[in-house]
């Protein structure tokens, strides 16, 4: 044993020795990614910002594998009944997640997991450029500048999909594939078919260079002769082919078993409705739409243009449109673009969803070949300069679109949904919390029914259920979903959550609580309610709290002030005294029975007469309460004071509102929270 240890040892220790101060940085750099992304993706997470679409229903399809059932879920059976996630999408890589979410049973295993894979594409990134380019100072720069692409970051920030394995996977198989290793390139190429079905088609795309690659290497066989050339020769063309075959034989494969498990899926499943603009009823319609009706294929390319061009920019801006200069490297890339630029659907053609892994690899392949061939004919020293200077442009370029377009950014507020999805970093408020710990207080795994933003954190229960957005995929089909769902589920709980998702809260509502008569209500809160089968007693009464976070404003700065317990306030100042309404929202549901609206406020100065109105408003109701505050009730200036207004609600009541109105002049008024407590 003493023995096997010094062995081990000093193999590690060589091991060690080998790796060169760039390979330490590179791992640095992978470490500090995910290490931020994980914490960043997981806080997103908390925030209740994440969705059943997709990471609920990943979760729940993996937590159900774990249990030896076939990756199912409760989230898509309005397309795939069995409830098996192949049925809509086969992604086998799912398999390997299944050890990993086995060893730690929690959402944040996989938000790590997915900031890990994505980070060590990077390495694939390193080894390429260091094969083709011969420095490792530039290689540096290219690899850091793939893990500020705001593509990759865009992936990442966005829930958990099987595509982020694809990057990783397709850089990997190329990177084994120029090395001619066979079985390594083989094992990576099937792990790259293994994420989606779709990945097949940008493998395919990707052939004709991957050929043209090798047939530049046929030029050096002058010396081989006989069958011993006609081995190498096959053996050089042997991955393009395999690489053609493989990918057919994946799409035949992923269609057979989709078909197998799903044999009768509903129309909507094809996704036509995201190319409704071409008049198309299935995506495979689209190049005979091409050929024979250019105008409705122009009226598509001109939808959402200005959306359309940022994302082909933001493409190839990383690279500083070097990549540009492989056009062949990006045949996928053109593959994805055109899809993206015919299509009426805005994630495919945003840098804030999971689609973007398809694009990638592909451009860092054409900027690394761009670059290898770009300065032919120049002495070596020259050469690297040149390639070190272009690399560390490449990095510069990185940090200033990291800088305004990475999810992490201080320039994102949260809650933005034009060119990027809901960016910003964010830490969960007392909403957040105060849903966490009713969901703690549900026992065991019951049949639950919820609003899609609560269902993730809910989703390793088998037996959690939630409904899609309103009228999705099609009216029809969400119909047909909603009353299947109520005649064949009796649920024990239903959780509504109407600070996200009103109108499928009010949805549940009224269609699975109201009508039944067999739910009491468990637990009350302004927005929050736990509706229990068969319960009859008094429910439990929740304070919730509304800051700068959950309520609207319109000529209104938020700012730090350490004397708030929000941490941020609301701030009208003196000079902006034009509006009506100073603050408002958050639109939330309250069911029957009496309440105080406690508003923390203050004022840098006392004056005399009206300060503002407070007002309890609903839109389908009216005015339920209002209180006007003088200057006059406050004791002291910059002070802190709480100014409460009571009301009763006979009947449940969807989207109440808790503002501040006509505000007098000459203070500046500041609101700390508004506190609502049930009695």
């Amino acid at each position: 044993m003493e023995n096997l240890g010094e062995r081990l040892h000093g193999f590690l220790e060589r091991g060690l020795w080998r790796f060169k101060i760039s390979d330490w940085v590179l791992l640095s750099m992978i470490a500090f990614y995910s290490i931020v992304f994980s914490h960043y993706t997981i806080m997103r997470h908390h925030s209740f910002r994440s969705d059943a679409w997709d990471l609920g229903l990943i979760v729940q399809s993996i937590a159900s594998a774990v249990r030896g059932r076939l990756f199912t879920n409760n989230v898509e059976l309005f397309f795939s009944p069995s409830g098996s996630y192949f049925g809509v999408h086969f992604a086998p890589v799912l398999f390997i997640v299944v050890p990993f979410f086995y060893l730690a049973r929690s959402v944040e295993t996989i938000l790590v997991l997915q900031s890990v894979v994505l980070a060590l594409g990077a390495m694939p990134v390193y080894l390429i450029s260091i094969r083709m380019l011969k420095d490792r100072v530039a290689t540096l720069f290219i690899a850091a500048s793939y893990l500020l692409n705001p593509l990759l970051q865009g992936v990442n920030w966005y829930d958990f999909h099987t595509q982020a394995f694809f990057p990783l996977f397709m850089l990997l198989a190329i990177y084994f594939l120029e090395r001619g290793s066979t079985a390594p390139f083989l094992f990576f190429l099937l792990m790259s078919l293994s994420t989606i079905e779709q990945a097949a088609y940008f493998i395919l795309a990707y052939v004709p260079y991957s050929l043209l690659n090798m047939r530049g290497r046929e030029r050096g066989l002058k010396n081989y002769g006989g069958r011993f050339l006609s081995k190498k020769i096959f053996h050089l063309f042997s991955g393009p082919l395999i690489m053609l075959m493989s990918s057919a034989a994946w799409i035949i494969l992923s269609s057979a078993i989709k078909s197998a498990v799903n044999p009768n899926p509903p129309p909507e499943i094809k996704a036509a409705s995201k190319f409704h603009l071409l008049g198309v009823s299935d995506p495979a319609e689209i190049p005979v739409k091409l050929l024979f009706d250019p105008p409705s294929v122009l009226r598509a390319l001109q939808y959402e243009p200005d959306k359309k061009i940022f994302y082909i920019l933001l493409t190839f801006a990383p690279s500083c449109f070097l990549a540009l200069f492989s056009p062949l490297a990006l045949l996928p890339v053109f593959l994805w673009l055109f899809v993206a630029a015919l299509s009426n659907w805005t994630p495919y053609y945003s840098p804030s969803f999971q689609y973007s892994s398809f694009v990638l690899p592909f451009t860092h392949i054409a900027l690394i070949d761009a670059l290898g061939k770009m300065f032919g004919g120049l002495d070596a020293g020259e050469i690297r300069a040149l390639i070190r200077r272009v690399s560390a442009l490449m990095l510069l370029m990185g940090v200033l679109l990291a800088i305004f377009l990475s999810p992490i950014s201080f320039v994102h507020g949260v809650g933005s949904y034009d060119y990027l999805r809901d960016y910003g970093v964010s830490a969960p408020s007392m909403v957040e919390e105060s849903v966490k710990r009713v969901i703690l207080e549900i026992p065991g795994e019951p049949l639950i029914l919820t609003t899609p933003r609560v269902f993730p954190h809910i989703s390793m229960n088998p037996n959690a259920y939630t409904i899609p957005p309103i009228n999705h995929p099609s009216p029809e089909l969400f119909k047909t979903f909603i009353e299947g769902l109520k005649n064949s589920v009796k649920f024990d709980y239903v959780l509504i959550a109407s600070f996200w998702n009103r109108e499928e809260a009010n949805l549940i509502y009224a269609e699975f609580v109201k009508p039944s008569g067999d739910y009491g209500l468990l637990v009350r809160g302004a927005g929050l309610e736990l509706y229990k089968r068969g319960y009859i007693g008094p429910p439990e009464n929740i304070t919730i709290r509304f800051t700068f976070r959950e309520l609207y404003a319109y000529d209104v700065k938020i700012a730090g002030d350490p004397s708030s317990e929000a941490g941020k306030i609301m701030v009208l100042s003196a000079s902006t005294l034009s509006v009506r309404e100073v603050w408002y929202g958050p639109y939330v549901a309250l069911p029957p029975g009496k309440y105080t609206a406690r508003f923390r406020i203050k004022v840098d100065r006392i004056l005399s007469g009206k300060l503002i109105d407070l007002e309890i408003y609903s839109r389908h109701v009216g005015r339920i309460a209002l209180r006007g505050v003088s200057y006059e009730e406050f004791t002291e200036a910059s002070a802190w004071q709480i100014f409460s207004v009571t009301f009763s609600l006979k009947g449940r009541v969807r989207d109440v509102e808790f503002r501040g109105l006509n505000p007098g002049v000459n203070a500046t008024i500041c609101l700390d929270y508004v506190e609502v407590v049930p009695e």
